[in-house]
């Protein structure tokens, strides 16, 4: 499932990305959902995440201040994902 699933979540992440730029907000919501479900169901994705999350620091500040306002279950999931010093 995960093979079939992964594709088509980084096909969603490439269009949020070119619709971000356009005056209707869709494409940030679009690129956060596919982030979000990539890390849910793919351990690879989520330690790529966490390798980003290491290197960029503000990636990483945007990432705890979703963690803390989302859901525990969003929230769980994201910290899956914080870099280990």
């Amino acid at each position: 499932m995960s093979y079939l699933l992964t594709p088509l979540l980084v096909l969603l992440f490439v269009i949020g990305l070119i619709l971000a730029p356009t005056p209707i907000p869709l494409g940030v919501p679009i690129m956060a959902l596919s982030v979000f479900l990539l890390i849910a169901t793919n351990r690879h994705a989520a330690r790529q995440v966490a390798k980003l999350r290491k290197r960029i620091g503000w990636l990483n500040r945007a990432f705890m201040f979703i963690e803390d306002r989302a859901g525990p279950r969003i929230g769980r999931t994201l910290r899956r994902t914080r870099p280990r010093h």
